[in-house]
């Protein structure tokens, strides 16, 4: 006999159509149907579009609009309810220290962020807490761990401070240690040549580079005064590129500048980490962003950045100038992701001021934060969307997010990941 299960238990009851005991110790337990197939319906799916009312169902994780393998084992009633993809925090670095970490992770999975990419992490100090990461009941991380940079360029002058903290005892004495481990000094195309298979070697995800205030690089490459306020030399990020695609690794480009995204965009990046301009009002070139476009670049917000700024005489200009740029991305149809790069939050903070900002439609908003930011995060994965054949990830929500979208993630009923129940 089929098991019925209503929304209502799942979210209550902790799955009690099922035989087995759910383990109530663990703040994330999931109900496991990996070996059944469940089918699910009256709930409205989204299609990328609008919402549509579907019977689904869910076997060996993934997600299918019909059932011809074998008789149904359970069925659960969605009663109406909206299902979206899970969210994503495009940007952060938060996830690879222990001090509060079950506090990170279970922040993301309540607010039913799935997937997070972290623009730098040191291997070293990461790789004891991969245990979380990457399996059905936790959140899924994609990493380019030491990001390139320049001699005193960013992050080295972080590294430094952090090392005179202590946060890399007994794993690191100086800072010339921390190098291929927190950052890689890249000056010229010999130091590219010659610690390319290093970089390779520490397994990154993708490559991340730092372009800081280039149009400034010849001022600032040799000056003490710009210690950790500088980044790769312009005439070497394309030969970055090109190196990482012919290592199937996509380029993600920190820019803090109009003229460092110029450079970016024309190297042939796949993604920019921040959208330039914040500290200092400068707008983006049209040029720019029209060949973004063309090529495909995703742009990660991060513009809630900005709010440490607030006490600044500046800070509405600041917050205009934010404003359009991200209007000349949105009219050119720039693909936008949400990242917060928000050390003590996540992409949360980060949705919420782009909201505030009342320049995306609901719809936008909700691609942003789910399609578009999984898919800069994990470009290779059947995930973002909720089609056939793809992971049965997903949030169930009692509104619909097309029609009122504030407070998106406190609507959220049940979430299920890799086709496990999270409760």
């Amino acid at each position: 006999m089929k098991k019925l299960c209503t929304l209502v238990l799942i979210v209550f009851l902790g799955f009690s159509c099922n035989s087995q005991k759910a383990n109530t110790t663990a703040y994330y337990v999931r109900k496991n149907f990996d070996s059944q197939v469940v089918k699910l319906t009256g709930g409205n799916w989204f299609n990328g579009k609008t919402f549509e009312k579907k019977t689904i169902w869910l076997r060996d994780g993934l997600i299918y609009f019909s059932n011809t393998k074998k008789e149904v084992d359970t069925i659960v009633d969605l009663s109406n309810k909206y299902v979206i993809p899970p969210f994503a925090e495009a940007h952060n670095h938060n996830l690879e220290s222990k001090h509060e970490l079950d506090k990170r992770i279970k922040s993301y999975l309540n607010n039913g962020i799935f997937y997070v990419k972290l623009l730098s992490s040191i291997k070293k100090r990461i790789d004891p807490l991969m245990h979380h990461y990457n399996k059905p009941d936790g959140i899924d991380v994609s990493m380019a761990h030491a990001p390139l940079t320049a001699n005193g360029g960013h992050p080295i002058r972080l590294r430094k401070k952090h090392l005179g903290y202590g946060y890399f005892r007994g794993l690191f004495n100086t800072i010339e240690e921390i190098e291929f481990h927190g950052y890689v000094k890249i000056n010229k195309q010999e130091d590219l040549d010659h610690k390319w298979n290093k970089i390779l070697s520490f397994s990154p995800d993708f490559i991340k580079l730092n372009l800081l205030y280039s149009e400034e690089y010849e001022k600032r490459k040799n000056d003490t005064l710009y210690f950790g306020r500088k980044g790769l030399n312009p005439k070497l990020v394309p030969e970055i590129v090109k190196k990482a695609h012919a290592n199937n690794l996509r380029v993600s480009a920190h820019v803090e500048t109009a003229y460092d995204f110029h450079i970016a965009i024309n190297a042939g990046v796949d993604e920019i980490a921040h959208l330039p301009e914040i500290s200092n009002g400068q707008l983006i070139n049209k040029e720019d962003v029209i060949l973004a476009k063309e090529r495909g670049v995703t742009i990660v917000t991060t513009v809630s950045l900005i709010l440490k700024r607030q006490k600044k005489l500046n800070y509405k200009d600041l917050v205009k100038n934010i404003a359009s740029n991200l209007r000349l991305l949105q009219q050119e149809g720039v693909t936008l992701a949400i990242g917060s790069d928000q050390y003590n939050g996540n992409s949360v903070g980060e949705f919420q001021f782009l909201y505030e900002l009342n320049i995306f439609s609901n719809h936008e908003l909700l691609k942003m934060w789910t399609e578009n930011a999984t898919k800069t995060i994990f470009p290779n994965r059947k995930v973002g969307e909720l089609k056939e054949g793809y992971e049965a990830s997903f949030l169930v929500l009692d509104k619909n997010p097309l029609k009122d979208i504030s407070n998106i993630n406190k609507s959220i009923v049940t979430r299920v990941k890799q086709g496990s129940f999270l409760k």
